[in-house]
């Protein structure tokens, strides 16, 4: 369920950027990608979203790897799976200020 909400608010968080850059003139904040919507919208769109699968893919194949883990109540598996919980978390956090963010910046300016 993490990967789902990871997918939609990275979706949203591409939306609302875009939205907010296309039609309201706001900035994106990345530094790394600030100059993309300037000169190529497709390609930021794709590396925003890429970005989002990518960490998506990462966090589905970590959990799957751990899963595969034969004594699931050693200290290091716990560790770990606290570790990539955490992670999910901080991600899902991460994303949900962005959006967030960006639903201000538009209506400040709108």
């Amino acid at each position: 369920m993490p990967s789902v909400l990871l997918v939609l608010l990275g979706s949203v968080d591409w939306l609302t950027t875009t939205i907010g850059i296309l039609y309201f003139g706001a900035v994106e904040c990345n530094p790394f990608l600030a100059g993309l919507t300037v000169t190529n919208m497709p390609a930021f769109a794709a590396i925003k979203l890429a970005t989002t699968a990518f960490v998506v893919l990462v966090f589905i194949l970590a959990e799957k790897i751990l899963m595969k883990t034969p004594n699931k109540s050693s200290k290091a598996f716990v560790r770990m799976h606290y570790l990539v919980r955490g992670a999910y978390i901080a991600a899902i956090l991460f994303l949900g200020i962005a959006v967030l963010n960006n639903i201000v910046a538009i209506v400040r300016i709108a």
